[in-house]
């Protein structure tokens, strides 16, 4: 898992002994504000997305979760609204840890002088990205691409200046996962193919994550 490659064997063995594991089928919500467990979520394995909703109501895609990718600021900053969804795409296994178990067993410093530092640090900016999602507002075309931005940086297997994305997904998932009808995403997608941002093989995906970057920020 990318997202835990950076601990010690001695952190992993420590951390999945402090874990419960929970199964999550297909198109359900693991979490939610204000009605699931104060603790920190770790994906284990399948595909989750993360939704925020802006001031209106509607639900913006803020990331596509794969395994090793851990959902903690709503336990670590409870103080902050923040708006946010997970939900599964694909059948998930996740793993639940207590914010404090997960500070001083892991880490390794206890966890009310690690909240203090939090709430002087990231809970300045956290509160900007939450003002700031308040007014985002995503094209079907924005969507698509940061949803194959990160199933590369997940599940992707890089060659030469390209990512690999080989996982059989489909037309229709891509439309599932952002939310869009199918024919606008099979109109975005054939528009991304003819730029070559995208290349596509049956059911796999070959992008050009540099090209994806610099149209996000034009």
């Amino acid at each position: 898992m990318k997202g835990l490659a950076g601990l010690s064997l001695r952190k992993l063995e420590a951390l999945r002994a402090r874990m419960r594991i929970r199964q999550f089928s297909r198109h359900s919500i693991f979490y939610k504000e204000g009605e699931s467990d104060e603790a920190v979520y770790l994906m284990l394995s399948g595909i989750a997305r993360l939704i925020c909703l802006n001031r209106k109501g509607q639900r913006n895609l803020l990331e596509v979760l794969g395994p090793g990718d851990v959902i903690e600021i709503p336990s670590l900053l409870p103080d902050i609204h923040h708006k946010l969804t997970c939900e599964t795409f694909t059948d998930c296994q996740i793993g639940l840890i207590s914010p404090t178990a997960l500070v001083e067993g892991i880490v390794g410093i206890p966890f009310r002088e690690f909240d203090e530092a939090l709430n002087l640090t990231v809970g300045r900016w956290w509160a900007l990205l939450e003002r700031h999602s308040n007014f985002l507002s995503q094209t079907v075309r924005e969507k698509i691409m940061l949803a194959l931005l990160d199933l590369g940086r997940k599940f992707g297997q890089r060659d030469d200046h390209a990512m690999i994305i080989d996982l059989g997904l489909s037309g229709q998932d891509i439309a599932d996962l952002v939310e869009s009808s199918r024919p606008k995403v099979s109109e975005c997608l054939k528009s991304l193919v003819a730029e070559g941002v995208v290349t596509r093989e049956h059911r796999r995906f070959i992008i050009d994550s540099v090209k994806i970057q610099a149209s996000l920020r034009s």
